[in-house]
């Protein structure tokens, strides 16, 4: 099976307005991709860098992708997840909020079979706000322990508490199928947990590294930034050839999940060259005020803006959310070499 960096193929074309819309069309799975841009369309993206659009949904609001036996891929456009069909009954993931009823019809166009396992990838609302939808059906509910501590504290009953709740790894086989839970320690979320089909070479990994996309908003506000970078470090070494992120409308490669794992690196390079680059004494005589929070805000900036430039010429054309989203993550490690480690 030849996984490209793009998993669907997409057709782009330029529709009256003043801003580019996108339709995607999709082709066969796995059939690789081909991006192409008529030259009107390339002047209009180079303002905003590398970008994928989000595919038409119609009326129904999701679609649906059988992307092994057994395993499908559901997507709201924005928001994603798999399932997973066996004789046995169906094991849901990340049931997200407001679109149960839509993964409910999502099931029911491919399988009879009752949902008997809902697992949690971690405790945001935004990815299991519906598992209530479920939860009355007889389903056993499993997540890592961190996830079920956070759960408590919420006590929101659209989230209802796991039954299971395990360690560092839980296996679960069900209709001749195998899947494997494995906690690679403190990242985005409390128990952030990586779902892993070893049989199928599929992985879902949530909120952590996101198929040709810079990090969300302050590396999706993670606890941890140099654990995730570990969690990301030990999903590589897994086999593999799909995951899912949890976002975007369509799964990643494993090449792609490298490609994100090499941004964290540069960026916290970048973020160290800045900080010797940029003097506070400089900024202090540019600035010219008597305000030491105000001048110590200028300076940040100014290291954040210079970090950013170092990393602009290799990957505003790469990756999406650039231009939203380094700026906060130069911010991000600046604080952290001041506070943790010296550069």
């Amino acid at each position: 099976m030849n996984l490209k960096t793009n998993i669907f193929s997409v057709k782009f074309s330029l529709l009256q307005g003043p801003k580019l819309l996108i339709i995607c069309v999709f082709s066969v799975f796995f059939s690789g991709c081909a991006t192409k841009f008529e030259p009107s369309q390339i002047s209009q993206l180079k303002s905003d860098g590398y970008y994928e659009s989000v595919p038409f949904l119609g009326k129904k609001g999701y679609f649906v992708k059988k992307i092994a036996p057994e395993v499908y891929f559901f997507s709201t456009g924005v928001y994603n997840n798999l399932f997973i069909v066996t004789p046995d009954g169906v094991v849901i993931t990340d049931p997200i909020k407001g679109k149960g009823k839509l993964l409910k019809k999502a099931i029911a166009e491919v399988t009879s079979q009752p949902v008997r396992f809902m697992i949690y990838s971690h405790s945001h609302i935004d990815h299991i706000g519906d598992a209530y939808l479920f939860s009355g059906e007889g389903v056993e509910i499993i997540a890592q322990i961190e996830t079920g501590k956070s759960l408590k504290k919420y006590r929101d009953r659209k989230r209802p508490l796991p039954h299971i709740n395990f360690g560092t790894n839980y296996s679960l086989s069900i209709g001749g199928i195998t899947i494997e839970l494995i906690y690679p320690g403190e990242g985005h979320g409390e128990g952030n947990s990586i779902i892993y089909i070893p049989s199928r070479k599929i992985m879902m990994y949530v909120d952590t590294v996101t198929p040709k996309s810079v990090p969300f908003k302050n590396f999706a506000y993670t606890a941890d930034i140099l654990s995730q970078m570990k969690g990301i470090e030990k999903a590589l070494k897994l086999n593999f050839n799909v995951y899912i992120a949890g976002h975007l409308h369509r799964p990643g490669s494993k090449e792609e999940m490298k490609e994100v794992l090499e941004y964290y690196r540069e960026s916290k390079k970048a973020s160290i060259e800045a900080i010797k680059n940029i003097s506070f004494l400089d900024v202090r005589s540019k600035t010219k005020t008597k305000d030491v929070e105000r001048l110590f805000g200028e300076y940040l900036d100014t290291v954040a803006e210079e970090c950013y430039r170092i990393l602009k010429p290799k990957w505003k054309h790469r990756l999406m959310g650039f231009e939203a989203f380094t700026k906060g993550h130069c911010d991000i490690w600046t604080s952290y070499h001041r506070t943790q480690k010296a550069p």
